[in-house]
């Protein structure tokens, strides 16, 4: 195999993993919408661009029984499907977060929420020292160092809770549970 057939096959399996991440993303805003138990919290996804390649994409929801608000959002956490799909420094697999993000006063948001803001979502939960996390297994659970900087920086981030899962271990058959069991989990609801 030559060069330029490895660089056409190292993109064709860039492309192909674009493709099934976008329907795993599709799969989850139609669940949701389908099962009323989330929402989307926003109709677009967000995404993690450090370079010249989109490195991960970030999913907000929130839970359908909470209030909703005058500014778009609802009185209650956030629930994030974070893919990242390269980060060496943290994983050696692409990996997926469930996580639930809880904060001081989310009525005081304005309403929407841009690209630009992705590292509001990103940050605290992939770098280091803004939240201590204790990790047991696939679970964790952590709270800001600093509130006050968490209030400036982070829209008031208190404490952040999750599992994260291979990508590789998604599939249509367990993607409902994996995503919507999981926030069931964090949000504390029954079955």
């Amino acid at each position: 195999m030559n060069l330029g057939e490895n660089i056409y096959n190292a993109f064709d399996v860039v492309t192909n993993t674009y493709e099934n991440v976008n329907k795993f993303i599709e799969y989850c805003r139609a669940a949701a919408t389908e099962n009323g138990e989330f929402v989307s919290a926003l109709s677009k996804t967000l995404y993690y661009r450090p370079s010249s390649l989109i490195l991960g994409f970030m999913l907000l929801f929130q839970d359908n029984n909470d209030t909703s608000l005058n500014n778009g959002w609802r009185d209650g956490s956030i629930y994030l499907v974070s893919v990242l799909l390269y980060e060496p420094d943290l994983n050696e697999v692409p990996m997926v977060s469930i996580a639930k993000y809880e904060y001081a006063d989310i009525s005081s948001w304005v309403e929407g929420c841009s690209q630009s803001d992705y590292w509001r979502f990103h940050d605290p939960l992939y770098k280091s020292g803004y939240v201590d996390f204790e990790q047991k297994d696939n679970f964790y659970s952590g709270w800001v160092t600093d509130t006050q900087y968490a209030d400036d920086h982070f829209w008031g981030l208190r404490k952040i809770t999750g599992f994260d899962i291979p990508l590789a271990e998604f599939t249509s058959e367990t993607t409902y549970e994996m995503v919507f069991g999981n926030f069931r989990i964090l949000a504390g609801h029954k079955g």
